[in-house]
């Protein structure tokens, strides 16, 4: 593995990532492929510990620093994480621990959640790149953590909690399904340049080296049953449904990739990094007419809302809308709202996705949780109708739940320039727009 090294450090695991990294040597004995430490993509505003671009796919990893070293970490993606038995406890800048274990509103303590965010803006990049490429999500935890405990369904995702060690690291990489072709040269190098285009250096025969293929001998046309790895499927237990037909998910990757492109300049709405935000005019687009609702004590504010009886590539993007294109729904909401307390605004974005049976509902489920797998498209941005400022989601809080056959998903966004460090605000209307009823 070739190492580039940047100057930021992110979390203070950051050190025993890079020491884990670099042992691993050069070359594709082990596993091969570019990481970049200290990564921070241009004009992303993100600082990720590293992100290892291998032939296999993309890891991104990302540190959680915990307040003392443990034996037994036990880490959901979604729910409380226990160090040794004991509740985390949530600390304070100085790193003192000066708060309970749970949150102010009552929530447990989750340290994960700001960490998996970035990697799903991470992800979303990547994919934004070449959608082809698999991606998988480490979350390194320190100073010491002697065995990591994950439930069996976040065991069945892309997602690895680790202490970094070159063991450990190595293990969590094999989590990611092997493609049916390791990336190419002209793959690796088109990654690489996005998230850091001062890695961009390396000669084909180094990157062949890595375990690249050569662009020259892969295939001139590769499809996409030759590049999409599959993401494993939920364990037995919790999803019964026989496992998704891989050439029929890659055929319409590759019909979505061409949408993807459309729809994330919709989402992003700018017309290049140097350029003004092109915003719709809020005297042409009024504010949806219907009143106020109010859900989970906080008042939303409808901006814009569509009924559909079924799922079309336009209503989401990514692994999202591939799922929705294969598998159809019964029913789609979509809602935009506007809320906020103590002056500060946000822009909320809700989506019920309702399945003809519990199976295909839960399984839509699990693949929505996963950090880089897309979402539904706002339908407001969608539709032009956000007046100024209009959000970009680029760094939104989201919360997914199911009940029964019907799927939500919410993002809320703060539309202030800047927020405090540890403004829960988005989460907590996030919450709520749980509640938010769609009609």
């Amino acid at each position: 593995m070739r190492v580039v090294r940047f100057p930021a450090r992110p979390t203070r695991v950051s050190d025993d990532i890079r020491a884990a990294l670099a042992s691993l040597g050069k070359g594709g004995n082990l596993v091969g492929g570019v990481a970049l430490l200290g990564a921070t993509p241009p004009d992303s505003g993100l600082v990720i510990d590293a992100v290892l671009v291998l032939p296999r796919g993309v890891f991104v990893v990302v540190g959680v620093d915990l307040p003392d070293p443990a034996m037994t970490l036990t880490a959901p993606l979604h729910g409380e994480w226990k160090a040794d038995g004991w509740p985390l406890v949530r600390p304070d800048d100085e790193g003192e621990n000066t708060k309970d274990a749970e949150a102010d509103d009552g929530t447990p303590v989750n340290p994960a959640v700001t960490a998996l965010a970035s990697a799903r803006r991470c992800a979303d990049r990547i994919h934004d790149i070449d959608p082809s490429v698999g991606v998988g999500v480490i979350i390194a935890v320190g100073p010491f953590v002697g065995t990591v405990e994950q439930p069996p369904e976040d065991l069945a995702g892309p997602v690895r909690v680790i202490h970094p060690s070159a063991t450990s690291m190595l293990s969590a990489i094999e989590a990611l399904p092997s493609p049916p072709q390791p990336l190419t040269v002209h793959q690796a190098r088109a990654v690489l340049g996005g998230l850091a285009p001062s890695a961009t250096g390396f000669d084909d025969a180094a990157l062949v080296a890595e375990g690249f293929v050569s662009s020259s001998t892969a295939d001139p046309e590769p499809s996409a049953v030759s590049t999409t790895p599959q993401r494993p499927s939920a364990p037995s237990g919790h999803v019964t449904g026989p496992p998704r037909s891989p050439k029929r998910r890659s055929v319409v990757v590759a019909l979505a990739a061409l949408l993807l492109i459309a729809v994330t300049a919709i989402l992003v709405n700018t017309v290049g990094p140097g350029d003004t935000p092109i915003s719709a005019s809020p005297a042409r687009h009024p504010v949806d007419p219907r009143p106020s609702v109010t859900a989970g004590g906080v008042t939303f504010t409808p901006v814009a809302h569509e009924h559909s009886a079924t799922c079309e590539p336009r209503h989401a993007v990514g692994d999202v809308q591939v799922y929705l294109t294969q598998h159809g729904c019964a029913d789609l909401r979509r809602g935009s709202f506007t809320s906020g307390s103590d002056g500060r605004a946000v822009a909320v974005s809700v989506g019920a996705v309702t399945f003809a049976d519990d199976t295909v509902a839960a399984e839509f489920h699990t693949l929505a949780e996963l950090p880089g797998t897309g979402t539904l498209t706002d339908i407001a941005t969608q539709t032009g109708q956000w007046p100024t400022p209009v959000p970009e989601f680029a760094d939104a809080a989201y919360l997914t739940r199911r009940e029964g056959t019907t799927v939500r998903l919410v993002l809320v966004d703060p539309l202030a320039e800047e927020t405090e460090p540890g403004d829960d605000l988005p989460l907590r209307v996030a919450r709520a727009a749980l509640e938010l009823p769609l009609s």
